[in-house]
């Protein structure tokens, strides 16, 4: 007989199959569906993150690594190298290909603990990490997922060698893919395919131990994803986010599905009652935050602050050059510059217009308001007079949906606010030898210095 350790293997044990048949094996579609119940992503996701960081940070109680393990490894007569070492009272354990040091543990901490995020993003994962004892905890379902899929690639990037860094990069991809809004189902059995692949690549440098039912049920989620569409349709994150709604309900703790039921329908009620009256002006009622927000409203340091001449400059020549009804203005102003200076090449007209426009357009609006106020509208006369040296100056700002930091701010929070990105479009050229320049739309990024309300006056 199979034995480990003089105790005998489980399928020496399993004298038969499953004795119990379940009553929904009657129902007369039972037998023709193609899935007859969804594998749960999210678990599936958190207990595969928690196994990989698990080993690889040596947490106790999460590490598939361990003794027993290496024991495994004897008693399966595969890597024995690997197997457990006797020096006098003390067992050591030979490291592993996926084995780091405290350096290197350090290293990945260090890089989570630093990270920082958008608001809205995921939690604060500098939370999650304890520099002390060198380990990751009280890990939720999406703090699973947002590391998994985004912050353990980098993290692993110079602290493991390269094919167990790439095989443990591929399973993090693999996860990204499958629980992505959008997929291209032609891709789907080529997806198939590599993580199968990933999984045997793995196998190679974990222990047996590492690949339980969970590791399993990750070969399974692309077929399912072809017959039951992307997992954000079918996952739990949705339900448990409203069954702690539910539990919020609960104030007597004996009779909690009455507590529900009573609450619930209070909040129907509200909410229809709220519907009913939403074109009523309210009276001494504040201003709903969702409305704040869609609105503009400054968060932290409204402050008035003076503008220096130059900086004003800069953001009114931006502005101008901004609006329709200015630009026949911006080439009447170039033509005069060519007039004046028939010689001047044309990065010499463009410097010399950025540098005196402002004055000249001033002068020109004025002299036809003057002399025919209806040929000016009142926006013209305002972007002619300037705004003021004086504005607004907030640190922080939410408008649409979305708070802004400056980044002076952002140093001081957990969150990264201030970064900004606009999509424009650019002449790019392959070489200085390149004649034929093209146009083409691309992302420029910067990051929120200042954040002013600027308000066009007249005199």
């Amino acid at each position: 007989m199979d034995t480990q350790f003089g105790k005998p293997f489980a399928h020496t044990l399993v004298k038969s199959g499953w004795k119990k048949r379940s009553v929904i094996f009657e129902l007369p579609y039972w037998k023709s569906l193609y899935v007859r119940h969804f594998l749960d992503v999210m678990h599936i996701e958190k207990n595969v993150f928690e196994s990989v960081i698990g080993t690889l940070l040596n947490i106790q109680g999460k590490s598939k690594d361990g003794l027993k393990a290496r024991k495994d490894l004897i008693a399966m007569g595969i890597r024995t190298e690997l197997g457990p070492l006797k020096k006098g009272k003390r067992t050591y354990l030979p490291p592993a290909a996926y084995t780091l040091s405290r350096k290197e543990k350090k290293t990945l901490c260090k890089f989570l603990n630093e990270v920082k995020v958008p608001e809205g993003y995921s939690s604060d994962i500098r939370r999650l990490v304890s520099m002390k004892d060198l380990k990751l905890k009280s890990l939720k379902t999406h703090d699973c997922h947002v590391i998994m899929e985004h912050f353990l690639p980098i993290g692993i990037r110079s602290i493991l060698p390269e094919k167990v860094r790439s095989s443990i990069t591929k399973l993090c991809s693999f996860f990204k893919s499958i629980c992505s809004k959008v997929i291209n189902p032609a891709i789907l059995p080529m997806l198939q395919k590599e993580i199968v692949i990933t999984l045997c690549e793995l196998e190679m440098f974990f222990p047996p131990s590492f690949f339980d039912i969970m590791v399993h049920l990750v070969v399974h989620l692309v077929k399912e994803t072809q017959l039951c569409g992307p997992a954000y349709m079918r996952w739990m994150y949705p339900v448990e986010r409203y069954m702690k709604i539910l539990k919020g309900y609960v104030k007597n703790r004996s009779r909690p599905e009455g507590c529900m039921v009573e609450r619930y329908i209070v909040e129907e009620a509200i909410e229809f009652c709220t519907e009913y009256l939403s074109n009523v002006q309210s009276i001494g009622l504040p201003k709903s935050q969702l409305v704040e927000k869609k609105e503009g409203k400054n968060l932290i340091g409204n402050k008035i602050v003076a503008v220096s001449r130059v900086e004003r400059d800069q953001v009114h020549l931006y502005v101008m050059h901004n609006e329709n009804e200015v630009e026949p203005y911006v080439e009447i102003h170039k033509d005069v510059l060519r007039g004046l200076n028939p010689n001047r090449n044309e990065n010499w007209i463009v410097r010399e217009h950025n540098r005196c426009f402002i004055p000249w357009f001033k002068d020109h609006i004025y002299s036809k308001y003057y002399s025919d106020p209806a040929s000016i509208t009142e926006r013209l006369r305002c972007l002619a007079y300037g705004p003021s040296f004086h504005v607004f100056s907030y640190s922080a700002y939410a408008i649409n949906g979305y708070t802004f930091y400056t980044k002076e701010q952002d140093d001081k929070s957990t969150m990264q606010n201030s970064g900004v990105t606009v999509v424009a479009e650019a002449m790019h050229i392959s070489s200085v030898k390149d004649l034929n320049p093209k146009f083409a739309n691309l992302s420029y990024f910067g990051v929120i210095e200042r954040i002013w309300v600027i308000f066009a006056s007249g005199s």
